[in-house]
């Protein structure tokens, strides 16, 4: 009779650490999900930011190519048409000139701004993805980092597609 409850002990402690491994297990899959959102919001956030830099600098173009069609205007009462939320409004060139040398010098400011943010918001995610040994699929490690990660052992990282 020791025997059998001393099996029913063993069965019922074995049972126990088996329940505490799996809620290890899911709680560390649980925390690799919340690392991975959050990477993936940084991510997200970045390419938001990269892409306003993108259309700032078609606009900024495009003033500066009309401002160069302006500036061989040679009469500052000639006609030109400005577009203005949508509506096709007639000016001089001389009423026009002022505000888009002015806009043209608010987007470029603009766009040295967005374009500072993006480097911290790189730097940021950067450190995130050493901070929590994140391998994106696809990115090339250097090569001093390959030969690096040859003499460790494999990491416990997060792996993104």
């Amino acid at each position: 009779a020791e025997y059998g409850e001393f099996q029913t002990f063993q069965h019922y402690f074995k049972q126990i650490n088996l329940s505490r491994i799996v809620m290890a297990d899911m709680q560390k899959k649980k925390a690799q999900e919340v690392i991975l959102q959050q990477f993936n919001k940084l991510r997200q956030e970045q390419r938001m930011i990269a892409q306003k830099v993108s259309e700032l600098k078609v606009d900024e173009s495009e003033h500066k190519l009309v401002l160069d069609a302006l500036n061989e205007v040679k009469d500052p009462n000639r006609k030109c048409y400005q577009l203005v939320g949508g509506v096709l409004v007639e000016r001089t060139v001389q009423q026009v000139k002022p505000n888009l040398q002015n806009n043209s010098s608010k987007i470029t400011s603009l766009i040295t701004s967005l374009d500072k943010s993006l480097e911290v918001k790189a730097k940021e995610l950067l450190d995130y993805k050493e901070k929590h040994g994140i391998k994106v699929k696809g990115e090339d490690a250097p090569e001093k980092d390959k030969k690096d990660s040859a003499a460790k052992p494999a990491s416990s990282g997060v792996l993104v597609n």
